[in-house]
């Protein structure tokens, strides 16, 4: 990490600053200089907890955030519940990036440590814990093609009922457990907003409808499960990651290459692949491909193994975040494998 960069301030306001439902994300500093939270006034408390723009080419959140206040009719009008609003990494976001070189993810700064951006998700947690959110909603986007879905790090009934009022499939996760939902789900029922491609306006809309919702509801409507409970659940349960600076290709596979990745990988995501499946070649003297469970063990003999230079799954399993963005795998990773979670609640 870059021990010179500027520490990061945050920003407290009162109210929605002038111009903020007219921005671009490219415009951000403009409004928000740094990271910032704005406290909104509502009808009713305790508030309800959001963040947007934890990673800077996650656009969606913003976007969305902008359409419910529009539809609300805000400032003129308050809204049916107080908001808290933490908007995050405003300077990766005015270069379109997921985060700056030399600093750290946004959404890995939430268990401790520290560097300077440890210490204003402090601030962040401490601001949480004297409002006592009714719920927290993180908005994230995927750079693979995925479907929207919610995730949980608990499979307490609020946390599942607040996940399935955004959509049919649930993603429940304790791995990486540096983010934020991690963090707020201590103070109360968190979810985190997987809304498919940033800047898309079909998870635009699918998130400003459920902050509608959750601004809407009523506290006991969070413990009672909706008509519709027939989710598709999901635990991950391991991560792959690309070691070194293996070259990556997709498609159009060479023998000479680390690895290559066939075309449609990200068209797996949310499939369930039987043991054999390909997931394409790798042609150098080491295999760059590791991955690593919710207890930080390598398994990758588990999972994969290489025949004849093709790539295959030992086991059954679910993909999702499978991405072809090569920024993204070497500052995160390549994606996660899941199983499927008998999960059973009342209702």
């Amino acid at each position: 990490m870059n021990d010179n960069r500027p520490e990061p301030r945050l920003s407290c306001l009162n109210g929605i600053p002038e111009g903020f439902t007219e921005i671009e994300p490219c415009d951000i500093a403009s409004v928000f200089p740094g990271p910032a939270i704005m406290h909104i006034e509502g009808e009713r408390q305790p508030p309800l907890f959001i963040s947007a723009l934890l990673h800077g080419n996650e656009t969606t959140g913003l976007l969305a955030l902008q359409e419910l206040i529009r539809t609300l009719g805000l400032p003129a009008r308050r809204p049916p519940r107080s908001m808290i609003v933490f908007i995050g990494n405003t300077a990766a976001t005015a270069r379109g990036v997921r985060r700056l070189e030399g600093e750290p993810d946004y959404n890995r700064i939430w268990n401790g440590g520290e560097l300077p951006e440890h210490r204003l998700a402090r601030q962040v947690l401490d601001l949480v814990a004297t409002e006592r959110p009714l719920a927290a909603v993180d908005i994230h986007n995927n750079t693979g093609k995925n479907p929207h879905y919610a995730c949980i790090n608990s499979t307490n009934p609020a946390f599942v009922h607040l996940a399935r009022r955004f959509g049919k499939t649930i993603v429940y996760f304790t791995e990486p457990h540096e983010v934020i939902s991690m963090a707020l789900s201590r103070f109360c029922p968190s979810v985190t907003l997987e809304c498919g491609r940033s800047g898309q306006s079909q998870g635009i809309s699918h998130v400003a409808d459920y902050l509608l919702h959750c601004l809407t509801m009523d506290p006991e409507e969070l413990f009672s499960p909706p008509n519709n409970h027939h989710n598709e659940i999901y635990h991950t349960i391991a991560r792959i990651v690309v070691t070194g600076d293996a070259d990556l290709v997709f498609g159009d596979c060479r023998h000479d290459t680390d690895i290559c990745f066939r075309e449609d990988i990200e068209g797996l995501n949310f499939v369930p692949l039987p043991a054999g499946t390909p997931l394409g070649h790798a042609g150098g003297k080491t295999f760059p491909l590791k991955i690593v469970d919710n207890e930080d063990r390598d398994v990758t003999s588990r999972y994969l193994r290489v025949e004849n230079g093709r790539i295959v799954t030992r086991e059954p399993t679910v993909p999702s975040m499978f991405t072809r963005d090569a920024a993204v795998i070497r500052q995160d990773c390549f994606g996660y494998l899941m199983e499927p979670y008998p999960l059973e609640t009342p209702g």
